[in-house]
């Protein structure tokens, strides 16, 4: 039995058996509050092998998670081609298997043409004594047993409890339920719920969409009554688990990419009189639950997703018809440059919008918007980064170091389980996607960073990142605020742009030491 290691801050594949980063010895630099985490590639292990693994010396005190590498499929590169690509975009072509995924380690082991792969994660407590901890992973397979190496230095920085960025990422329930095979709302379905949830507030994601459980009765002559207890028991849940900000189901949507009309309520268009009618009933009632609740601070409210030239106006009379209701609320959605200045208190285009049209957002902000960015489908070529799987891993690492760099409050992304129609995310990841009368293909990874696993959700990598980046974030923030252009200098050596990165992950450590020795110091 061979093994390697290999930093957590690059992909792996069951068909590679060597990488920029991989040694005999685990050789970690870590904050407090936070993991130390590598990955073990293991070759010649025979199918269903028995394995059991065990931390010895100084870290046999500390805790840890290990996890099996799941190989998933990637069968295409939507909208890259080999004559225009850019290095490391795609890091690879399609068809290929990557570990991806993080399933729970058990006692037998699935390997994939001889190789297995493992990801550990040794939680480092906030009160941990900065130092040097050395030790031993001992692994065991079938009998043979390799001993690896593991060095820990642990920084005298703390991660903050607290997170000062905002993170949203959609979760879907209904799909939890669908692909986990139970009943909607029942206990096994609202365990299975708080277990995601969970997995999302490990990665410090701070903000939920609310799912629109809002239910609605009309007397047929444009009298509304509205029930929120399902929506404020959802709210009260995810308190409980630490989110502390809420998108409020979107006012409207709209009918078609190409048109104008905004539709609000069951399908009324928001022009009209009759959508005046729901909105002047509907918005004063959420108005009143949130006050009651004291929640107006948490909540922000979303008016048609990504507008465009087709609906702006109607988009921009559509905000100014909520803030009439509701003054106090937030106005937020994802939005490209376009004809929609004053409109919004929250404007999130792609990062690649962002870039492009920086001048016209800082404007916006200069007026007393915030300023966020956000990934989905796009963007993708020019090198700007996203959390694809046919993109090196650091491409999701970086997401929050745009947010140090350009002091961008918040990053929005709409699917962590948002699986389509049909998709198997082990088996087929470039899925088709619909969106009212628009079609296309997802680049992989775009659905999800969660995995439906057997009887619970099992994180990716690419979760893991996110948690990674958000943290890195944090440390960022805390040095620029003794020592900016410290911290200014030290981003730079890795990320300059959203569309320019350092993406050897031995450089990339070395930055990432840089900062934490900065921070502790």
């Amino acid at each position: 039995m061979r093994y390697i290691v290999v930093s957590a801050n690059e992909f792996t594949y069951p068909d590679i058996f060597e990488y920029q980063s991989q040694s005999a010895k685990a050789d970690l630099h870590t904050p407090r509050n936070s993991f130390a985490s590598a990955q073990i590639l293991l070759k010649d292990i025979p199918e269903n092998a028995n394995i059991s693994v065990s931390l010895k010396g100084s870290l046999s005190s500390l805790d840890c998670c290990w996890y099996e590498l799941v190989p998933v499929y990637v069968e295409d590169n939507p909208f890259l081609n080999k004559e225009n690509a850019l290095p490391n975009c795609p890091n690879r072509w399609a068809p290929f298997y990557i570990y991806d995924c993080l399933k729970p380690l058990q006692k037998t082991l699935t390997p994939f043409n001889g190789v297995a792969g493992l990801y550990f994660s040794i939680r480092i407590p906030k009160n941990a004594s900065a130092g040097i901890i050395d030790g031993q992973a001992e692994i065991s397979v079938n009998g043979e047993t390799i001993t690896v190496p593991v060095s820990i230095t642990v920084y005298s920085a703390v991660v903050p409890e607290e997170e000062n960025l905002k993170i949203i990422v959609g979760y879907n329930s209904r799909l939890t339920a669908q692909y986990h095979n139970v009943p909607f709302g029942s206990d096994e379905h609202k365990k299975l719920d708080i277990q995601y949830l969970k997995m999302l507030r490990h990665m410090r994601q701070n903000m939920l969409y609310v799912p629109n459980t809002i239910k609605v009765e009309t007397d047929g002559n444009g009298t509304y009554t509205f029930d929120f207890s399902e929506m404020i028991s959802f709210v009260k849940t995810a308190l409980s688990l630490g989110f502390k900000y809420f998108n409020a189901p979107s006012v409207g949507r709209r009918k078609s990419w190409k048109g104008s009309t905004i539709l609000v309520g069951p399908g009324i268009e928001a022009m009209s009189f009759e959508g005046y009618q729901y909105l002047s009933q509907y918005l004063p009632a959420l108005r009143k639950v949130l006050l009651e609740n004291g929640w107006m601070d948490n909540f922000y409210m979303g008016i048609s997703d990504e507008p465009n030239e087709a609906n702006a106006t109607e988009f921009r009379a559509l905000c100014g018809l909520v803030r009439r209701f509701i003054p106090e609320i937030k106005l937020i959605d994802a939005a490209s440059y376009g004809n929609i200045h004053g409109s919004l208190d929250v404007y999130v285009p792609l990062n690649s919008e962002y870039q492009k049209h920086r001048k016209e957002f800082e404007t916006y902000r200069s007026n007393g918007d915030e300023i966020w960015h956000y990934v989905c489908c796009g963007p993708r070529g020019e090198g700007f980064i996203n959390r694809f799987m046919d993109y090196p891993l650091l491409s999701t690492r970086y997401l929050f170091w745009g947010n140090y760099k350009y002091n961008l409050g918040g990053y929005l992304h709409w699917a962590s389980n948002f699986y389509q129609p049909n998709q198997d995310p082990f088996k087929n990841n470039c899925p088709l996607h619909r969106n009212t009368d628009s079609e296309t293909i997802l680049p992989s990874g775009d659905t999800h960073i969660i995995y439906p696993g057997e009887g619970e959700p099992w994180m990716s990598i690419r979760l893991e990142a996110h948690r990674q980046s958000a943290e890195e974030y944090e440390l960022l923030r805390m040095l620029s605020n003794k020592d900016k252009s410290l911290a200014d200098s030290i981003c730079e050596k890795a990320f300059r742009s959203f569309n320019d990165v350092e993406y050897d992950p031995v450089k990339f450590e070395n930055v990432r030491i840089e900062l934490l020795k900065a921070v502790s110091e």
